[in-house]
C-alpha cells in the first residue's frame, strides 16, 4: 500500500505543479536549496554521465546585472530577476556530440534533472518557472559574467521563490 500512496502523492504533486512568474521576496534557506539541487542530481542521464551543473544566484547586485545582460523589461505578472529570491542556471557539457542520437542523449541527460528540480521545489512549497531562451539569447555574456567554462552550455534559467 505504501507504493500506491507514494505514487498517488507524486501524481498529485505533478498535477499541481505550475509555471510561476510572480514571487515573494522571502529568502530561501541554503540548506533547502541544496536539498532541491540534490533531488535534481538524482535524475537518470545517458550512460550515467551526470552532466548537470548548477549556478545559484542570490546576491541582489548579481541578479540586477543578470537582468541587465538579458535586457529584462518589466512586465505585468512577472517578478523582475533582481527581486526573485533565487535564480538557478542549469548548465551542462555535451559529451555526446550533435548527431541525432547525441542530441537526444544530451536532452535525455539534462531535462530529467530539470524536472526533478521543478518538482522538488514545488514539494518544498516554492514556485519556479523553466526558461530557456533567456539563457540562450545572451549566452556568451551570461557565461562570461557567471564564469561558466568553455564547452559548457546554459541550458535553462530557473527563477525560484
Amino acid at each position: 500500500m505504501t507504493e500506491i500512496a507514494s505514487l498517488d502523492s507524486l501524481t498529485e504533486l505533478m498535477a499541481r505543479q505550475r509555471a510561476v512568474r510572480e514571487f515573494t521576496s522571502d529568502p530561501i534557506d541554503d540548506v533547502l536549496i541544496e536539498k532541491i539541487l540534490r533531488a535534481a542530481t538524482r535524475a537518470p542521464s545517458a550512460k550515467n554521465v551526470q552532466v548537470l551543473r548548477f549556478i545559484v544566484v542570490t546576491d541582489p547586485a548579481a541578479k540586477k546585472k543578470l537582468a541587465e545582460l538579458v535586457d529584462e523589461a518589466p512586465a505585468p505578472g512577472r517578478t523582475p530577476w533582481d527581486e526573485v529570491p533565487v535564480i538557478i542556471f542549469v548548465c551542462a557539457e555535451n559529451p555526446f556530440g550533435m548527431s541525432a542520437t547525441g542530441s537526444a542523449a544530451w536532452g535525455g541527460s539534462v531535462y530529467p534533472g530539470i524536472q526533478n528540480l521543478l518538482l522538488a521545489a514545488h514539494a518544498a512549497g516554492l514556485g519556479t518557472v523553466l526558461t530557456t531562451s533567456r539563457g540562450k539569447l545572451k549566452e556568451q555574456e551570461l557565461k562570461d559574467f557567471l564564469g561558466v567554462p568553455e564547452g559548457t552550455h546554459i541550458d535553462a534559467v530557473i527563477p525560484m521563490g
